[in-house]
């Protein structure tokens, strides 16, 4: 109990920090510190900050150094790309960092109240477990919104084609028009553009940050319609039909597939379900288990069969369109 609790506090203090951060970074809106991050960039006139917001500022100045460097050879860091797909004001090293920090206070925290390096280290796994599937919750949720969007969006693009505006005063359009994340990821590409980036690298960059193999294909028809010509309206048409068609396809399947993937579920907790219940009814039926080597062993055994059950269960009903 006392672990569980000691696990909520630090999550519950892990988000405050996240959104704190978040709340601090919005307010940083001028040019200096939108280019800072390209060209490490130094105003003359610096405004007087709090000093809470300078220590967070040279916090995250030591985090961000290598950020800055310039040059198409830079490659992004897996884990910042997956602070960005999970809209998160963090960089990659930030995150491992707090994520870090807030389980060593768990295991020194559940390690004062049990005195058991064990149920300790156990905590402090089952924290970082629970803070990489929550970005990845996020990840996900954020993926399909923006897949949800991208339909109006070709519509949007096209039909603004056929009225006489450019690519970039259509993407403009996109911007404020728009929700997000459709509307922040092209307007992020606006300011690429306006900073000195090609066009080429701001759409690229910007499949990379989103991650969605349908855009992936509107980014591969835009780059070869600006090298070969063509009517690129017509052409984002035929892809917005083949989206929503794949779209329609992944909701049927979705269908087919959701008594197995509840099968999965189902299989997997019930044990667990079970372990609980008899735990707290009975504690004298689980001491075999509990407080033997051999018990031990099976519990053991069981977790590792429970979580390869999952997987192949999960392997089974994720048909790929």
């Amino acid at each position: 109990m006392i672990a569980f609790v000691s696990l909520v506090f630090s999550f519950l203090f892990f988000m405050a920090l996240v959104i704190v951060l978040q709340s601090i970074i919005k307010k940083r809106k001028g040019v200096s510190d939108r280019i800072q991050m390209y060209a490490g960039y130094q105003p003359t006139v610096v405004k007087k900050a709090s000093p809470v917001q300078a220590l967070i500022g040279k916090i995250h100045e030591a985090f961000a150094r290598r950020v800055r460097e310039t040059g198409p050879e830079r490659k992004v860091n897996r884990w910042d790309l997956l602070m960005g797909r999970a809209d998160l004001p963090l960089l990659g090293s930030e995150f491992l960092a707090i994520s870090g920090g807030a389980a060593v206070l768990i295991f020194v925290i559940a390690f004062a109240f049990l005195r058991d390096p064990g149920r300790a280290f156990i905590s402090a796994v089952l924290f970082l477990a629970f803070d990489y599937i929550y970005v990845h919750r996020r990840v996900t949720k954020r993926l399909n919104t923006f897949q949800n969007q991208l339909a109006d969006c070709l519509t949007l693009v096209a039909n603004s084609l056929r009225a006489g505006f450019s690519f970039l005063q259509t993407m403009e359009i996109v911007a404020h028009e728009m929700q997000p994340p459709m509307s922040s990821e092209f307007d992020r590409v606006m300011r690429d553009t306006r900073l000195g980036r090609t066009m080429e690298d701001a759409l690229r960059s910007m499949d990379d940050r989103v991650g969605s193999p349908d855009f992936s294909l509107v980014v591969t028809a835009v780059l070869i319609q600006q090298q070969v010509g063509g009517n690129l309206a017509n052409i984002l048409d035929t892809i917005r039909n083949t989206i929503m068609e794949r779209i329609r396809i992944r909701r049927e399947i979705g269908t087919l597939t959701a008594q197995g993937r509840m099968s999965g579920i189902v299989l997997a907790c019930i044990p667990v379900a079970l372990a609980l219940f008899f735990y707290i009814t009975s504690p004298e039926y689980l001491e075999p288990l509990l407080n033997t080597n051999i018990g031990k062993i099976l519990i053991a055994a069981a977790l590792v069969l429970e979580i390869i059950g999952f997987v192949i269960i999960y392997k089974i009903v994720d048909i790929k369109v």
